[in-house]
């Protein structure tokens, strides 16, 4: 078989027509000039990549003997000098936009730029326009200067009021939030963000927006939102045992700023504030920063202690946590709560019912809230939707007697003006449409599992170290240490390997506790409790034994 050579190509040349020319011709001349707009259009999007330089502060003198353009120099001179640039923010204006911006001659501004380019401030590109010189003129000269000596300034003076505050954190550590890096930490009561409905929160923060608009774009009620605070006076008197109607309720940014707004209500400075002893550390914080001599008072198997000696004064205001004592967990007693309001009102005292957590309750229905009992107006009932929706949404609520809601508006208008409006309008929504118990019946299922699921893996890894004491509910445990002698250990250990459960020592004001942490385990799957906790016990076995 024989194979046959490859030809080799020729270009043959075709003649066309004279009108297919002249179209083929037209059709090249549009590419190009396609490609050409292309490449300008190009090059303005990139030109718009660098900010252009405002220069707002140019302030040109004309009754001055120095010349304008002798002034323009030395102002963007100094102004350089004076700032950082970055790629991004170094491209100066044009020299006839800067003209008309200063009512100046395009000559002036174009003598002012020559100077400066000519001095090493200024450079231009081709098709870009002019930018700041890198690096400046200044660098090299102020290398030749020998560095002053540092100037040391002294610690401000800051207030008493700061200096005060039972808060040890320092620097980065501020920057987490109080639950910290993400990560299976086992600090106490953090909800399970993650199982947040977010997409049914979207979409009715979506109709809102849609419904009413650049109104909820507007200030708002220092009060809160009106279907909002509708919506909560139903779920607190059919699902809290509360009696109370719409205008009693305040929306608010929290607890924390409930019980500031209450302090600054009630208390003036010096006046005598009870705590939980243990108790919630920020109420301490919160009451002490408002002025308030705070006086911790023990707890018992029933809740605070009244008794007093008859040479103490009276309190303005009593903290508790009646349905779920934080942190030991006890439940407040129908014979104490009903003592307490009697105290109350026998004493002119205030109560501030913090109802952290009652929605969560593991053994039978939530409990009523101490409000309910209150026939003398006086509890002052306070709920957030951080541990049941999720924290950074910054909104919860307080129940105000009749005779305080005024006062506690007022001081509310001061501090932030109000809350969210859209998030306000969009929780009513979640309340009023269901969304909301839902959401709290199915997050106490899974708390629920997650909690035995706890009890469980810590008993069989970690009872040779711990007791492990079981609420009714909430969403920590308080885990005592069997021997005090492997308390610094401990400590070391959660550190070194991320975890971050709360020494009980730090709820407590006066009495001296045995040694115990505090564990969280809501925001954690069954997988990451069973593999914490078992890194948790490794490294003990290794330490310990």
């Amino acid at each position: 078989m024989v194979k046959c050579q490859q030809s080799t190509p020729y270009k043959v040349a075709i003649p066309l027509r004279p009108e297919l020319a002249v179209i083929i011709s037209l059709l090249k001349s549009t590419i190009r000039i396609v490609k050409k707009n292309s490449a300008k259009r190009s090059g303005k999007k990139q030109r718009r990549r660098h900010s252009i330089m405002a220069f707002e502060m140019i302030r040109l003198d004309r009754a001055s003997d120095e010349p304008l353009h002798e002034q323009l120099y030395r102002q963007i001179r100094d102004e350089l000098v004076s700032a950082t640039f970055n790629s991004n923010s170094s491209r100066l204006p044009s020299s006839r936009e800067l003209a008309i911006d200063l009512g100046v001659s395009r000559f002036t501004v174009n003598v002012a730029f020559s100077r400066l380019h000519s001095e090493g401030y200024l450079h231009s590109r081709i098709g870009s326009g002019t930018f700041v010189a890198e690096p400046l003129p200044e660098t090299f000269l102020s290398a030749r200067i020998a560095k002053a000596e540092p100037h040391i300034e002294r610690p401000p003076r800051l207030s008493d009021r700061v200096r005060d505050i039972p808060d040890r954190r320092a620097g980065k550590q501020f920057d987490f939030g109080i639950a910290g890096p993400p990560g299976v930490t086992f600090v106490p009561a953090v909800a399970a963000l993650d199982e947040f409905p977010i997409e049914t929160w979207e979409r009715l923060r979506a109709e809102v927006l849609a419904k009413k608009g650049a109104h909820l774009l507007q200030y708002a009620s220092s009060r809160g939102d009106p279907d909002l605070r509708k919506a909560l006076a139903t779920y607190l008197c059919d699902y809290r045992g509360a009696r109370c109607h719409p205008d009693q309720i305040i929306i608010t940014a929290g607890t924390q700023q409930a019980m500031m707004i209450s302090a600054m209500a009630l208390v003036n400075r010096g006046e005598v504030a009870w705590i939980e002893d243990p108790g919630f550390y920020q109420a301490r914080r919160v009451f002490g920063f408002a002025g308030a001599t705070v006086v911790p008072r023990p707890v018992d198997r029933e809740g605070i202690t009244i008794a007093r000696p008859s040479k103490q004064r009276s309190p303005k205001i009593i903290y508790v946590t009646p349905s779920h004592q934080f942190p030991l967990g006890m439940t407040m007693s129908l014979s104490r709560r009903t003592d307490l309001i009697d105290f109350a009102r026998t004493c002119g005292a205030y109560i501030f019912e913090d109802d952290h957590n009652s929605e969560f309750r593991y053994t039978g229905p939530p409990l009523p809230c101490l409000q309910g009992l209150d026939n003398a107006g006086r509890v002052i009932y306070a709920g957030t939707m951080s541990k049941i929706l999720y924290p950074s949404l910054r909104l919860g609520y307080i129940l105000a007697p009749e005779q305080l809601v005024e006062p506690m508006i007022k001081i509310r208008a001061v501090m932030d003006q109000h809350s969210p409006a859209i998030d306000q309008a969009t929780l009513a929504r979640f309340l009023t449409e269901g969304f909301f118990l839902s959401h709290i019946k199915r997050m106490r299922k899974l708390y629920s599992d997650r909690r035995e699921y706890f009890i469980e893996q810590f008993n069989n890894l970690l009872s040779n170290y711990f007791t492990l004491e079981i609420p009714e509910a909430g969403l920590h445990f308080v885990a005592w240490l069997r021997r005090k002698t492997d308390l610094p250990l401990i400590t070391h250990v959660c550190g070194e390997i991320g975890f971050r459960p709360s020494p009980l020592s730090s709820c407590f004001m006066k009495a001296q506790p045995e040694p115990a942490l505090t564990f969280g385990f809501a925001a954690w799957s069954r997988a990451q409790i069973r593999e914490g906790l078992s890194k948790f016990a490794a490294v003990l076995n290794s330490k310990l034994k």
